[in-house]
C-alpha cells in the first residue's frame, strides 16, 4: 500500500477514520502515557466535569467498561485533563424515548441518520444538536481546517442551512486506500470450487450464470451428492447483483441528476427476469429470508454455499471464528475470493459499497452539554481526536507500548498485542485494551486505511480493495438529507409502495407473477407514489449539491 505522510494537511487529504502520529509523551496521573504536545483544555470559572458521552456498544457484559477502561483513551482524558463518562447503549430501544424526555448526555455517538426522524437536521431543528461553527475557531482547530481545505467534505457535513452539527469518522474517497478501508462487504465465491469446476471468477452475469450452473452439477464438495447450494441469498444477497444493471435498492441518480426510483426501471425487469431464470434453474438458495444471517453462516461454514453475501471479517482466518477459519476445520483446502462487483451488459462496472465522506454513525455535541458547562470541553476534546496525536490515540494506543514505528514511519504492533487476555470475564486481543480502530465509532481524524491495509491478512485486503472498484455516482450520497417535512412525506409513501415491492419481487422471480405482466406493476408502483418518492428524494440531492 502507498504510505501517507502524517502532517495535518495530508491526514485531512486522507480523511479516513482515526489516526496519525502520536509520541509516547510522559506518563499521566495513572500511569497511562500522555501527549507532551496536548494542551490541557482550560476550564476557567466553570466547574469541571466529566463529559457523558452515550455509545452503542453491544450487549456484551465487558463491552460496559471497555471503553472507560481502554488505555488510548484514557491518555487522551489525562493529556486534556477531561474526564469521559461513557454510557454504553446495548441496543437502540431507549435512543428516541431518551430524546423525547431530554434526557440524554453532553455527546452521542449513533446511527443518527438511520434512527432520528428527520436525521441530521431533525435534531438540529429539534433542539437536540447544537451548531458547531461557533466552537470551530477556539476549540475546534482541526475540524476547522478539514472543512477549510476539502470542499466536498465540508459540503457533506453541512445542513443545508450550512450549520456543522455533526462530526464522523471521515473518508477521502478519491483515495484507493480510504475507499477499500470503507468497503468492508461484498459477494464471496469458494476458490477452490472455481477450481475444481475449471471456471474463473465471474465478472458479468452471463458468467455468473455459467459458475453456479457448474456449482449445481459438478459436486465441488467432492462429497459424491449433488446438495452444493450455488449461491446463498440470505442477508439479501440478491441487491448486490443490482450493479450488473445500474440501480440500487434506494433512489438513484442517473447520469443527467435525474433522481429515479430504480425498482420501476426496464433494467430493473432484466434483473427479474435473470433471477427467475436462476430460482427456475435452482441456483439459489434462501432467496427471501432475507435477514437470516444464521442461514447464511451454516450454509457457508458446513461447506454448502458456492457464493454469498460476505463481510470481509469472513476472509480473516486470524479470527477463530470467521467465515474461513471455521470452514477450514471441515474443508482443510477451502479457499474465498473476492468478486468484483458484476459489470453491466456494456461493460460498465458499478459499486453497490456504500462509500461516502463519513458513515452511518455520527456524534453530535447536544444542548444540554451547553446546559451541564461541558460543551467547550466536548467540542476540545472531539477534535483533539482529529488530529495527528489524538487519532493516533484511538487508532493504535500508546506507542512503545501497543505498536512501535519503524524507522521509515510505518507503524507495527507490538510483541503480544494479538495474545488473546482476559477482560472482565471476557477473551479479547491484548490490543484492545489499548484501541479499537474498526469498531469504537469515535470521531477521529487520519489513516484508518493503513492500520486496516497493514494488519489484516492478504486475504482481508485483497476483498474490501476489490469491492471498492467501481462507479458510485449512480447511488444517493448518504450526506444528501431529508428535512423532517420530506422524511414524513417519504413515510406517508414507502410503507405501502415498498411492500408491494417485495412482495412483487417474490412473485415474479418465483413465476407466480408472469413478466408479461411488468407494466402494470410499475403503474401500481407509481400510484402508490413511486414518481412523488423519486421527486422528495429528487429536491434533496439538488439542496445537497447547492451547499
Amino acid at each position: 500500500m502507498k504510505k501517507k505522510l502524517i502532517s495535518l494537511a495530508l491526514i485531512a487529504a486522507m480523511a479516513v477514520t482515526m489516526f496519525a502520529g502520536c509520541n509516547g509523551g510522559s506518563g499521566g496521573g495513572d500511569g497511562v502515557a500522555t501527549d507532551p504536545d496536548a494542551k490541557k483544555f482550560e476550564w476557567g470559572d466553570t466547574e469541571k466535569k466529566p463529559v457523558t458521552w452515550w455509545l452503542m456498544g453491544g450487549d456484551e457484559t465487558y463491552k460496559q467498561n471497555y471503553w472507560t477502561e481502554m488505555k488510548g483513551l484514557k491518555a487522551i482524558q489525562e493529556s486534556l485533563g477531561i474526564d469521559i463518562e461513557f454510557q454504553v447503549a446495548t441496543g437502540y430501544e431507549a435512543y428516541l424515548p431518551m430524546m423525547a424526555a431530554e434526557n440524554y448526555p453532553d455527546v452521542i455517538t449513533a446511527m443518527n441518520l438511520e434512527q432520528y426522524p428527520g436525521r441530521m437536521g431533525g435534531l438540529f431543528d429539534n433542539g437536540i444538536s447544537i451548531d458547531l461553527t461557533p466552537y470551530m475557531e477556539k476549540y475546534m482547530p482541526n475540524f476547522s481546517q478539514i472543512v477549510k481545505d476539502y470542499p466536498n467534505i465540508s459540503r457533506d457535513l453541512k445542513l443545508d442551512g450550512g450549520e456543522y452539527t455533526f462530526v464522523s469518522t471521515l473518508y477521502d474517497i478519491e483515495d484507493e486506500d480510504d475507499r477499500a478501508a470503507s468497503s468492508l462487504y461484498g459477494l464471496a465465491i469458494r476458490q477452490d470450487w472455481l477450481d475444481a469446476v475449471g471456471k474463473d471468477v465471474p465478472t458479468n452475469m452471463n458468467e455468473w450464470y455459467d459458475v453456479l450452473k457448474a456449482f449445481k452439477n459438478g459436486d465441488p464438495n467432492s462429497n459424491g451428492q449433488r446438495d452444493e447450494e450455488p449461491v446463498c441469498m440470505a442477508s439479501s444477497g440478491w441487491k448486490y447483483f443490482l450493479t450488473a444493471y445500474g440501480i440500487d435498492d434506494d433512489p438513484i441518480v442517473q447520469e443527467d441528476g435525474t433522481v429515479v426510483y430504480g425498482f420501476m426501471t426496464d433494467n430493473y425487469k432484466q434483473f427479474l427476469t435473470e433471477m427467475n431464470k436462476w430460482q427456475t434453474d435452482e441456483l439459489i438458495y434462501n432467496m427471501f429470508e432475507q435477514t437470516s444471517l444464521e442461514k447464511r453462516e451454516e450454509r457457508v461454514t458446513n461447506n454448502f454455499a458456492g457464493a454469498w453475501k460476505a463481510d470481509a471479517d469472513h476472509f480473516d482466518n486470524t479470527i477463530k471464528d470467521s467465515y474461513l477459519s471455521r470452514l477450514q476445520e471441515r474443508a482443510p483446502s477451502a479457499k474465498f475470493t473476492a468478486v468484483p462487483w458484476p459489470k453491466t451488459a456494456d461493460g460498465h462496472q458499478y459499486c453497490f459499497s456504500d462509500i461516502n465522506t463519513f458513515p452511518r454513525d455520527t456524534t453530535i455535541i447536544t444542548s444540554n452539554a451547553v446546559k451541564d458547562g461541558t460543551d467547550e470541553a466536548a467540542a476540545y476534546l472531539i477534535d483533539y481526536m482529529l488530529s495527528p496525536n489524538g487519532s493516533n490515540y484511538v487508532t493504535w494506543g500508546i506507542e512503545g507500548e501497543s505498536y512501535e514505528v519503524e524507522d521509515d514511519g510505518t507503524k507495527v504492533l507490538a510483541e503480544g498485542m494479538t495474545d488473546t487476555v482476559s477482560f472482565e470475564g471476557a477473551d479479547i486481543p491484548a490490543f484492545n485494551t489499548y484501541a479499537d480502530p474498526t469498531t469504537v465509532n469515535l470521531p477521529s481524524f487520519g489513516t484508518i486505511a493503513e492500520y486496516v491495509l497493514s494488519q489484516k491478512p492478504d486475504t482481508y485486503v485483497e476483498a474490501v480493495k476489490t469491492w471498492a472498484q467501481g462507479d458510485t455516482s449512480y447511488k444517493m450520497p448518504a450526506a444528501c438529507q431529508l428535512s423532517v417535512e420530506q422524511e414524513s412525506q417519504v413515510e406517508d409513501i414507502t410503507t405501502e409502495m415498498k411492500n408491494y415491492v417485495t412482495r412483487q419481487r417474490q412473485r415474479f422471480i418465483t413465476g407466480k407473477e408472469p413478466m408479461s405482466n411488468y407494466d402494470s406493476y410499475v403503474s401500481q408502483v407509481e400510484r402508490l407514489g413511486g414518481t412523488e418518492y423519486a421527486q422528495i428524494w429528487q429536491a434533496a440531492y439538488d439542496s445537497w449539491q447547492a451547499r
